[in-house]
């Protein structure tokens, strides 16, 4: 089941220590960012690299809101992409509408639990106005993506927002 998580606090400073680099990723990089998805989301999430690049391409060309390139971040490090967030504004979806709204975030499976992921979210977090809240969806049984959530201050809402 998917639970919708709303953050509405202060945005955290974006300020890891990790080895690499975070920064805005370029439409060049998609095919690489397609291999990342597929490859960190259990099988089945989408059926093949080709659909993960549909995926991505669809973000960049609005279809799941307006595409923030300032808030769309991938981790680097010695030039391999090992992480990336996704967010727009104004999802399609009719009780995030309103949000800022992180449609993804994916993190190469050598580098979970070090921290990436929340770095991500936190620059990502600190590049967006403070005046709007920002929401995602998680599964409920991802019980890592959960607790990073919630550690950073996101809180489950009901249906009805």
């Amino acid at each position: 089941m998917q639970l919708t998580m709303i953050f509405e606090g202060s945005k955290p400073a974006s300020a890891h220590t990790l080895p690499g680099q975070i920064r805005p990723f370029t439409t060049n990089e998609v095919p690489v960012l397609a291999q990342l998805y597929f490859d960190s989301y259990p099988q089945g999430t989408v059926e093949d690299v080709a659909e993960a690049e549909a995926d991505i391409s669809a973000a960049l060309r609005g279809d799941y809101g307006t595409f923030l390139p300032q808030a769309n971040l991938v981790y680097v490090v010695d030039g391999q992409i090992l992480g990336c967030v996704m967010t727009v504004d104004s999802p399609p979806w009719d009780d995030v509408s309103d949000l800022f709204f992180i449609i993804d975030v994916f993190v190469h499976t050598k580098v979970r639990g070090t921290g990436v992921g929340r770095a991500l979210m936190q620059a990502a977090l600190s590049n967006l106005p403070e005046h709007r809240p920002v929401g995602l969806r998680v599964e409920s049984d991802n019980e890592p993506a959960y607790a990073l959530y919630r550690s950073l201050g996101f809180k489950e809402v009901t249906a009805d927002k």
